[in-house]
């Protein structure tokens, strides 16, 4: 028979000793803890993927873009100042007549971390025609020296309102500046109820 290498074979059975009473109810607590926890992960799991469905479902996205702007007219320096913009746009890649921005900015606060300013937005944005119109307002930080936020930059605004097909719109609009290549303006639309 050869020397005991100390690897147990599979047909031979050794007995195990029992565990303590104590080690077995510590044992069946931490199996219950990690089935509760399998439990809550699953769970977790199954709403993290059905969310996303539904949410993309109930979300209408419009894509709005618009060559560099430069206001149409300025009134006023410091808090206070109104810039006025209006500029032409295409809405999911296309550009008709009828379709537009316009709006203000308004300086609410000056001297803002590293020499920025609090503009307030009223801008709206008129789709095929005037029935049509998405509203944005909020704040956004602004080079104190610039028009508008420092090409390269993007803002997230809510969406206030909205008319005709954009009855009762809700949401945010994300806004880039691409620089010297204008602007795209990102809508997500949560639809009414």
């Amino acid at each position: 028979m050869p020397a005991h290498t100390g690897v147990r074979c599979l047909h031979s059975r050794t007995e195990r000793p029992r565990p303590s009473s104590h080690q077995a109810s510590r044992y069946r607590v931490t199996m219950r803890i990690h089935r509760i926890l399998a439990a809550a992960a699953a769970s977790a799991l199954l709403l993290v993927t059905a969310a996303p469905a539904q949410a993309a479902s109930d979300v209408m996205k419009v894509t709005v873009y618009h060559q560099a702007v430069s206001p149409t007219q300025t009134t006023g320096t410091g808090i206070g100042a109104v810039r006025t913009f209006m500029s032409p746009i295409a809405v999911d890649g296309k550009a008709a007549d009828g379709q537009y921005f316009t709006g203000t900015l308004t300086t609410l606060a000056t001297g803002i971390k590293g020499d920025q300013e609090i503009r307030s937005s009223n801008l709206t944005f008129v789709i095929g025609s005037e029935t049509n119109q998405l509203v944005i307002g909020g704040i956004s930080l602004y080079p104190a020296a610039g028009a508008t936020i420092a090409p390269g930059t993007r803002t997230t605004r809510p969406i206030i309102g909205g008319s005709g097909t954009y009855d009762g719109a809700r949401g945010q609009v994300v806004s880039t500046n691409l620089g010297a290549d204008g602007w795209t303006h990102v809508f997500l639309i949560k639809k009414p109820a």
